[in-house]
């Protein structure tokens, strides 16, 4: 016989994981775990002991066993602010959640949630959820290492869901910049590749192709690649999988190619590339020459001159744009002699100027923009750069030692659930302009201290915490309302 959904709604939280049977009629409450068999290679069920039964008339009513075992496997206390936060200035989040995973998007929210508040996984995600206001809103969520691992399972397998969500934030028309970044990683799946870390050594590891909305700022769209396939290799397919239409791509050195150039060109977006240092498109006669009137002009950014030039390249409104940052030369000089001084004990000073890049970055671009628009456009990057910083430190993003590519796929897309949360409460601190003043680590650090309190047990309302009138009235700025 199905359990009427009224009988349901009364099932107790106060004993962890249970389950309702009816057994002649009338429906009972027993504790369950699960446990490893070996065997099968997978958790089994354990049904324990029963705690109770339940009435439409009397609720819940705990047997002699049941009444012993309502000791604290919940606490009095409960973690509240830094989930309301989250919660509150998430904006649509959860609602597209639901749209695209009507099934299991409670435990991907939760999920999400628990591991950026507290940065736990496996085991450990059961004792914070039961000790948070999350166990409350979410009774019949158990969060069990077996629970967790099953919707790893669910969730991994379903690509075009993952995609399908991602997408509902690629706006038509944003200003999109792509950067990459690695998962270092000793797992045995095909994106585990050894490919070249940041000090261009080889090590196994998988790469995140990401992308993020400088609008909006929100990072929108991510791609799993093997880590021996460069960044520019995989740009063509991160495109057409976004769904972006009529955006302006910015990216980082590792994208330009000539075929990504054209494939933008053929989608009619347009874009700013940066150059490889020994770029071809930087005339050797124009590095070489040491004057400075070879420039087109200069321009101060925080500081320091800008000189730039401006090339043709080809015909189809392609323009390169050279630039030279004095201090950026000066400190690349700087970082050559004391190379050198420490390889050899000491250098020729003329081999400092053998280089004639130094201080020198390019573009190319089909914008139609000034050379100081291309150049602010670019440094507007340093929003994805921390956005990646957020990604590997905030949302503690890692991978274990084996993972199949759908638990890979998985737990990438719930690190990106982790990150629009944290990037609603970003928005919401730029938007009222506390982010000079504030960190979203600040205020989820405000939030961890707010509690719920139940006086006993049996309570069913639960009162707040004292919380600082200082903490209180910036939360209240940020569009907080704690109960």
């Amino acid at each position: 016989m199905p359990i009427p959904e009224e009988i349901k709604a009364l099932k107790p939280t106060d004993y962890g994981a249970v389950e309702i049977r009816c057994i002649s009629g009338h429906f009972y409450v027993y504790e369950i775990s699960s446990k490893w068999d070996p065997a099968k290679g997978k958790a089994r069920k354990v049904t324990g002991k029963s705690v109770g039964k339940i009435t439409l008339k009397d609720g819940f009513v705990p047997n002699e066993y049941g009444t012993r075992q309502i000791t604290p496997l919940h606490p009095l206390v409960k973690n509240y602010g830094a989930y309301a936060i989250l919660q509150q200035l998430s904006g649509s989040l959860e609602k597209n959640l639901r749209d695209i995973f009507p099934d299991i998007y409670r435990e991907i929210s939760v999920v999400a949630m628990l591991q950026l508040v507290t940065g736990c996984r496996g085991k450990r995600i059961k004792r914070e959820f039961e000790a948070s206001c999350l166990n409350d809103i979410h009774p019949d969520l158990s969060c069990s290492d077996y629970t967790v691992r099953s919707l790893i399972g669910k969730l991994g397998i379903r690509n075009a869901e993952m995609a399908a969500f991602m997408r509902l934030y690629v706006k038509s028309g944003s200003k999109l910049m792509f950067d990459g970044t690695s998962i270092f990683t000793r797992a045995d799946d095909s994106f585990a590749q050894r490919g070249y870390n940041p000090d261009h050594k080889k090590q196994t590891q998988v790469r995140l192709l990401y992308i993020f909305d400088r609008s909006s700022y929100t990072p929108v769209f991510y791609r799993m690649i093997s880590g021996n396939v460069a960044d520019k290799a995989a740009l063509k397919e991160t495109i057409a999988a976004s769904g972006c239409k009529n955006c302006i791509v910015i990216g980082d050195k590792g994208f330009y190619s000539k075929k990504n150039v054209s494939f933008l060109m053929d989608n009619k977006m347009t874009y700013i590339l940066p150059l490889q240092y020994n770029t071809k498109l930087i005339p050797g006669e124009f590095a070489q020459n040491k004057d400075d009137h070879k420039f087109d002009g200069c321009f101060v950014y925080k500081g320091r001159n800008i000189w730039h030039k401006t090339l043709e390249s080809g015909i189809k409104g392609n323009k390169v744009y050279i630039f030279r940052d004095d201090k950026r030369k000066l400190q690349e000089e700087v970082h050559f002699m004391q190379k050198k001084e420490a390889d050899y004990e000491g250098t020729e000073n003329s081999t400092i100027f053998d280089d004639d890049r130094r201080g020198m970055i390019a573009f190319v671009s089909n914008t139609g923009e000034t050379a100081k628009q291309v150049y602010m456009s670019y440094r507007e990057r340093w929003d994805v750069e921390q956005c990646l910083d957020y990604l590997k430190n905030s949302v503690q993003i890692g991978a274990s030692h084996k993972r199949t590519n759908e638990e890979l796929e998985a737990w990438s897309f719930i690190n990106h659930v982790s990150l629009l949360y944290f990037y609603g409460l970003v928005k919401v601190l730029r938007e009222q302009k506390l982010n000079e003043k504030y960190s979203p680590e600040d205020i989820l650090s405000i939030g961890r201290n707010i509690y719920l309190v139940r006086e006993h047990y049996y309570d069913k309302e639960s009162r707040l915490s004292e919380v600082p009138k200082k903490d209180k009235e910036l939360l209240e700025t940020l569009g907080v309302k704690l109960i």
